[in-house]
């Protein structure tokens, strides 16, 4: 597991922000931005999810659709086809349902 004080500094107007990997809630791709949500703020970095993903390169986050990763550690709930994190369902693709539900440790 990475190590609990890993960061990664965005773009926040005119400076760059550090953003501990631990805070972020989801990442949610669009076209070629993604965006970062954790519970205070938003980021828009312009690069793609996978990209993003590459550089983030920690176990806590785990990509769950083609448009979507979130921190596992912030899971509130999990349904079939189905994430919660805070107050949003973020849906899991069939493909990647199998390995999301394995690294929840579903009972």
């Amino acid at each position: 597991m990475a190590p609990a004080g890993k960061a990664v500094f965005v773009r926040d107007g005119r400076q760059w922000s550090r953003l501990p990997v631990s805070e972020v809630l989801y990442l949610e791709a669009d076209d070629n931005c993604t965006t970062l949500h954790t519970e205070a703020r938003v980021f828009v970095v312009p690069r793609m999810l996978k990209d993003v993903l590459d550089t983030l390169s920690d176990e806590r986050i785990q990509r769950i659709h083609r448009c979507h990763a979130v921190n596992l550690e912030r899971v509130q709930a999990v349904s079939d086809n189905g994430l919660q994190l805070g107050q949003r369902w973020l849906p899991v693709g069939k493909s990647f349902r199998a390995e999301v539900y394995r690294r929840l440790r579903l009972l």
